[in-house]
């Protein structure tokens, strides 16, 4: 089968996509990695209803609670 790829059209080249998640705030200037992880279908289903109870996208929202449980375990730290 090597050799037979052949990639499917992107209706929008890659690049482009790319700059688009780029512009967020928090993120401006600095680059994007995926980040792919196994959770249990219970804590995926209360991050969405809790993304959108406050109106946020998911990926925002997991960002944000990352970012702060790593600060929270920091400051731990240094006591």
């Amino acid at each position: 089968m090597q050799g037979n790829y052949q990639p499917l059209a992107r209706p929008v080249p890659f690049d482009d996509v790319l700059r688009q998640q780029n512009k967020t705030p928090k993120t401006t200037g600095e680059p994007l990695v995926m980040l792919s992880l196994r959770i249990p279908v219970s804590l995926k289903t209360r991050l969405k209803t809790t993304a959108a109870a406050h109106d946020l996208p998911m990926q925002q929202l997991l960002r944000d609670a990352i970012e702060h449980e790593l600060d929270h375990l920091d400051g731990n730290d240094e006591t």
